[in-house]
């Protein structure tokens, strides 16, 4: 068995356990996070089993646009939440696309080292949604759990 199949194999493994914590244990952002990751990895795995010898060359503009909707996806979430990993998220989403596009520019750089940088701003954004979704109480209150600012800013002013 090949290096890069044991790595796939092991992201996916991780993955499927982060998004799976996230939806069971998270509230709603946690919940949208996943879906966001889920989204992400689906559509870019639809697309390089569709497109094999084009989908994993840097700056492939179809994998550039999911980059670019993961990342709105992940941007759109920490604006719109209380929670602070949508921030991290968003920031390991954009990360990703200028790895994208710099590969793409400068051809000279190995495609190892453009897929393990994509890797590891891939299992960082894991990380960020897994620490949100752990950092989160299991008996939080619905204001907490549904995490938007309206209902934060509406507990407050009752509050006060």
């Amino acid at each position: 068995m090949s290096a890069e199949i044991i790595l796939a194999v092991i992201f996916n493994v991780v993955m499927v356990g982060v998004l799976l914590f996230a939806a069971l244990r998270g509230g709603k952002p946690e919940r949208l996070g996943a879906l966001i990751n889920m989204g992400g990895v689906a559509t870019t795995t639809a697309i390089r089993l569709i497109a094999a010898k084009e989908g994993w060359a840097p700056g492939e503009v179809s994998i550039l646009v999911i980059d670019v909707a993961v990342a709105a996806g992940f941007f759109w979430l920490s604006v719109t939440t209380i929670r602070f990993w949508p921030i991290w998220a968003a920031g390991f989403a954009v990360a990703n696309l200028f790895m994208s596009v710099f590969g793409a520019l400068l051809p000279r750089v190995p495609l190892f080292a453009y897929h393990t940088g994509l890797g590891l701003y891939a299992y960082l954004a894991l990380g960020a949604l897994a620490l949100g979704t752990f950092r989160l109480p299991r008996d939080a209150e619905p204001y907490l759990r549904n995490g938007s600012r309206r209902l934060w800013v509406q507990h407050l002013k009752e509050t006060t």
